[in-house]
């Protein structure tokens, strides 16, 4: 056999073997992330959340269910504050191609900044208006005096 002959199988062979393994993950379902954490930007570059999870698991194209669940929402601007923060065991994010996106979760949620805490169970949070929905458990307790009602 000739060297030539040797190349021309040994390349075909080598990329039989890739189009078969790129085929074989193809078709493999992706696993969870772990302990992972996203940091969120605008378009000026400056923070507006960082968000992190000890498990992320893409069920679909639009489906994202974290466990673990902690978000925390950024100035958006130099000063890189951070004006408020929500917790849940359990979210599933959905992202709808027509840009009304939501997530939710059947358990507990904690919505936090320096005005008040806000905590319940069975949540909805709606991109589109960003309206939260809590729809049992509800508790919230003001830090702030509101007027002259309470101080």
């Amino acid at each position: 056999m000739n060297a030539n002959l040797r190349t021309w199988t040994r390349r075909h062979s080598l990329i039989a073997l890739l189009l078969f393994g790129a085929i074989a993950i193809a078709q493999t379902p992706i696993g969870p992330i772990i302990n992972f954490k996203l940091p969120l930007f605008n378009d000026d570059g400056y923070r507006t959340g960082y968000l992190r999870g000890a498990e992320g698991v893409y069920a679909n194209e639009s489906d994202i269910r974290i466990t673990d669940m902690e978000l925390s929402q950024y100035s958006g601007d130099a000063q890189d504050a951070v004006i408020g923060a929500m917790e849940s065991p359990e979210a599933l994010f959905r992202y709808d191609k027509t840009g009304r996106s939501h997530a939710s979760g059947p358990g507990f949620i904690m919505i936090e900044n320096d005005t008040f805490r806000l905590t319940g169970e069975d949540w909805i949070w709606q991109e589109e208006n960003n309206r939260v929905v809590i729809n049992q458990n509800v508790r919230i307790v003001i830090f702030d005096q509101i007027g002259t009602l309470i101080k």
